[in-house]
C-alpha cells in the first residue's frame, strides 16, 4: 500500500473517530500532518490536502467502537 493510501486511511479514521467524540479532530489533524510532513517533507500542500479530505470523508461516517470484553 501506497504512503498516499495509508495517509488517506488513517485521516478518514480519524474523521470518523473525531466525529464520534472520541478524538479531537485538531489533535488529529496536527499529528497527521507532522507524521506526513516527517515521511515527505517536500509535498506539505499534498499532504494537507489527502489529511483534509480525509478527516472530511471520514466525518460522515462516525465510527463508535465497541466495547471489548
Amino acid at each position: 500500500m501506497a504512503f498516499t493510501e495509508k495517509l488517506n486511511r488513517a485521516a478518514f479514521t480519524a474523521g470518523g473517530l473525531a466525529q464520534a467524540g472520541h478524538l479531537a479532530e485538531a489533535e488529529c489533524r496536527s499529528l497527521l500532518l507532522q507524521a506526513a510532513a516527517h515521511a515527505r517533507p517536500h509535498q506539505a500542500r499534498r499532504n494537507a490536502l489527502i489529511i483534509e479530505t480525509g478527516l472530511r470523508a471520514g466525518s460522515a461516517r462516525p465510527i463508535h467502537p465497541k466495547e471489548r470484553t
